[in-house]
């Protein structure tokens, strides 16, 4: 079967760290054998940069860092990293701090900004990049997208005044945007915050148990959030916050109450990712007025996690039914989506949507559309193949039909 649906917003990617991605070596989409062989037939005389490392498919032990050339190798769910033996000396050279911190998981999970501004140092980020990066996202399905840690000063400055600032939304770390002056901070959506780690690098805040190695990491305390928090509501800019296990949930909702209570006000709250949310954390989000920011593709995690997660968290992964059916979501009002860039596009989202692996992370295709919602500063259309027997949608072509206005 096929049909039509208009290019979509993206509410949640990483433009801007993809685009400096676009130097590197992609091992996403190479099985753990193919990974393999790629890695070691790297140069021995540089650095080399390696995102999309799948630790879950292809585990990697000190002795196999030993034997590898230099390279540093970017876990596929951004949280963490791991630099071969022959890295070291270039990454050191380079961002010492990130040499020196790199077994530190905790450190890690505390520095996501950071780490990504080191990333692309490493790699380097322009306009053109950023130009090819959003042109390859057209033919996907995407048409603009917010870029939820915009890592740099001269990041924010080319996602801003690039010829694609009507299709970029940005936000920023706390530190990014006290760096900046006011015409910079006007063009932001808001500040983002990570309040915990992630599955793929078992790190994210559940309350457990994880099935071998696991632990839940916060970046804060209670009481840093609320300080946190009370300030970002003075500067009168929205807020987000990555929180993907249930505690990290309990802390977002228990803090933001609290840092209102004591006259913060925010432009917009929304929570990110929540794929382990219940029933009541959802309404007393709701009656915060928070927006709920999710990823389809991720119910995906219910079928690749499975050496992580016991069969109760693979259940409750993503539990959009709950959501809409009994807690009164509406999608593309408070439930929104994106990709998180895992992978780009709306085809996978649209696949684990249709073909999810438990039937409470079920989307129909129109609420998906609705929770993306219509692309800023370009329009077109994408044609879906939606194969019900191989349980599977594919883009089938697409067109821009109205495109922005360069601005030059």
């Amino acid at each position: 079967m096929q049909t039509t649906i208009p290019l979509l917003h993206d509410n949640h990617n990483h433009v801007a760290l993809y685009a400096a991605f676009s130097a590197c070596v992609d091992i996403s989409k190479a099985s753990a054998a193919e990974a393999l062989a790629i890695l070691r037939a790297l140069p021995r005389e540089r650095l080399t940069v390696v995102r999309g490392w799948k630790s879950f498919e292809l585990p990697l032990d000190a002795s196999a860092l030993r034997e590898l050339p230099p390279i540093l190798l970017i876990n596929f769910s951004l949280h963490g990293f791991v630099v071969s033996d022959e890295g070291i000396p270039f990454v050191e050279r380079v961002v010492p701090e990130v040499a020196l911190r790199r077994n530190d998981q905790a450190w890690c999970e505390a520095n996501v900004p950071a780490i990504f501004a080191a990333y692309c140092g490493l790699t380097g980020i322009d306009e053109r990049r950023l130009r090819a990066y959003i042109d390859a996202l057209v033919p996907l399905g995407i048409g603009s997208s917010d870029e939820m840690t915009v890592p740099t000063k001269e990041a924010v400055d080319i996602c801003t005044s690039s010829t694609f600032s009507d299709r970029i939304r940005p936000w920023v770390s706390p530190a990014l945007y006290e760096e900046l002056d006011t015409p910079r901070r006007a063009r932001l959506s808001g500040i983002k915050l990570y309040l915990d780690g992630a599955v793929g690098a078992r790190s994210a805040a559940i309350a457990g148990p994880w099935i071998g190695a696991g632990k839940a990491m916060f970046t804060y305390s209670d009481a840093e959030l609320v300080t946190i928090l009370e300030r970002i509501g003075a500067y009168g800019t929205g807020v987000s916050m990555h929180a993907i296990g249930e505690l990290a949930i309990e802390q977002a909702l228990a803090c933001v109450t609290e840092a209102v209570r004591r006259g913060a006000r925010f432009d917009a709250v929304r929570l990110e990712h929540v794929q382990f949310i219940d029933k009541a954390q959802a309404s007393r989000a709701r009656d915060l007025g928070a927006t709920l920011s999710m990823q389809p593709n991720f119910s995906s995690d219910s079928k690749d996690y499975v050496d992580r997660l016991s069969g109760e968290y693979l259940r409750r992964n993503n539990p959009f039914r709950m959501l809409i059916d009994e807690v009164g979501y509406a999608p593309g009002a408070d439930l929104i989506f994106g990709s998180d860039g895992m992978p780009d596009g709306i085809a996978y989202a649209a696949t684990e949507s249709l073909f999810p692996a438990y039937p409470s992370q079920r989307l129909s295709l129109e609420e998906l559309v609705a929770g993306y919602g219509p692309a800023r500063g370009v329009a077109g259309a994408v044609t879906l193949d939606v194969d019900e027997r191989a349980g599977r949608v594919t883009v089938a072509g697409s067109a821009i039909t109205a495109p922005a206005p360069r601005r030059l």
